[in-house]
């Protein structure tokens, strides 16, 4: 009988702790071998909180990145080259990532490709799961499986790569470069990971200045036509969706192992907030509303309309998605800020502006009115900022009665401007 497949990850003492506890267990539940790589400081906190000497693997300094930045983030290559001599199968995933079934799935994975990358299931929290929220975060991939075969491939094949001493958890880059060598050296497939979940929270990374080395190594493995960090970052993330779009069957094959593996599921409670949803032209009755109010919450906890952008449309039926994200802004206002705001026009010095708009008209014109209704409302709400030309684009864009009558009242709880 083969052994399990041996899930490898890192786990941060001094991030939340409790949430990558419950994640690493989640793993053990479902039946697999799973190892925390930390240095020896961390590994002692670990123990600490509750881990055991089983669940870590001690590995030397030298091993993270202590020497560029301070953090003893564990190298991946290292790791990689460590498990040359074994001959198990190997999921790389990182500490906050949930697995959303109950058995071992490395004969299931390894029938669907001998290698595989996986985007994530994003959660807007783990206890509000729900197997029919299919919302999947392309813009990475949190999930690594590779049968030992590919592994010894992809150990060559870093050897090639000048990024190989620059990868690790926690420093965007790595995954993108893994993604690449499994496209165009292994045997691989990237896949929408309908069997493992994240819980929502705000991007950290604050640029792509260490992606340079990266951008070099995946224009030369996938033949791009630059290595500019911004272009290949973009250009890969059309990889991952398009790939997960073609990979479809693959995601539906492990939608079917999909299992909610002890998830403390709580009953949803309606919030307080100093008005009741609004309705227009009964959109109220396609609303899941406790849901929708469960979204503004976490837009006030993270202060972030990101999250609402995101998941608005697991709140609606029957209604498009223009539509529904409209009518979420102005419910936003009405409800957590008394159907009020008053808004600045300036923008501040070295703003991302037009960058934002630029990105918006290299957008299908289908799908146009979408990406800059996000710009608009993420600036409203995360910046306070107004800009009416964009709601000028939005008014002029809407040939639909209701949604005219949404912006109209929309405008009419912004003041001052």
């Amino acid at each position: 009988m083969n052994s399990p497949t041996l899930v490898i990850t890192t786990v941060n003492p001094f991030g939340d702790i409790e949430h990558q506890a419950e994640c690493f267990n989640s793993w053990k539940s479902a039946g697999y071998n799973v190892v925390s790589y930390n240095s020896q400081s961390e590994a002692e906190r670990l123990l600490e909180y509750g881990f055991t000497e089983g669940d870590v693997k001690i590995i030397d300094d030298s091993e993270t990145t202590f020497k560029q930045n301070n953090k003893y983030l564990p190298k991946i290559h290292p790791i990689i080259q460590s498990l040359m001599g074994t001959d198990n199968n190997v999921i790389i995933t990182n500490s906050d990532i949930y697995a959303l079934h109950c058995i071992p799935m490395g004969g299931i994975l390894s029938s669907l490709a001998p290698s595989l990358a996986m985007t994530r299931r994003e959660l807007l929290s783990l206890n509000m799961l729900d197997m029919r929220d299919n919302i999947f975060y392309r813009g990475g991939l949190d999930l690594f499986y590779f049968s030992s075969g590919e592994l010894k491939k992809l150990n060559s094949a870093l050897k090639q790569c000048e990024a190989k001493d620059d990868m690790a958890f926690g420093v965007p880059g790595w995954d993108y470069l893994v993604g690449a060598i499994l496209l165009s050296k292994l045997q691989g497939k990237i896949v929408d990971g309908a069997v493992i979940g994240h819980q929502y929270h705000k991007n950290t990374y604050s640029g792509l200045s260490d992606f340079t080395p990266y951008g070099r190594d995946i224009k030369r493995l996938l033949n791009l036509a630059s290595a500019d960090p911004y272009w290949v970052a973009e250009a890969f993330s059309k990889i991952i969706a398009e790939s997960s779009t073609v990979n479809a069957k693959e995601r539906c094959s492990l939608q079917r192992f999909f299992h909610y593996n002890g998830v403390n599921r709580e009953q949803r409670k309606k919030y307080a907030y100093e008005k009741e949803l609004q309705d227009i032209d009964g959109i109220i009755n396609n609303v899941e509303s406790v849901k929708l109010y469960s979204i503004f919450e976490k837009v006030e906890s993270e202060k972030d309309w990101g999250v609402a952008n995101q998941f608005i449309n697991a709140c609606f039926i029957k209604t498009s998605l223009f539509k529904a994200k409209i009518f979420a802004l102005w419910n936003y206002i009405e409800c957590v800020h008394g159907g009020e705001i008053k808004p600045t026009t300036e923008y501040p010095e070295g703003n991302l502006h037009a960058v934002m708009i630029e990105n918006c008209l290299s957008v299908p014109e289908i799908k146009r009115a979408i990406a800059v209704f996000d710009v608009f409302s993420s600036e409203l709400i995360n910046h306070n900022i107004f800009n009416r030309r964009l709601f000028d684009y939005l008014v002029l864009s809407s040939n639909d009665k209701t949604n005219l009558k949404i912006l109209k009242k929309l405008k009419s709880c912004i003041n001052g401007v």
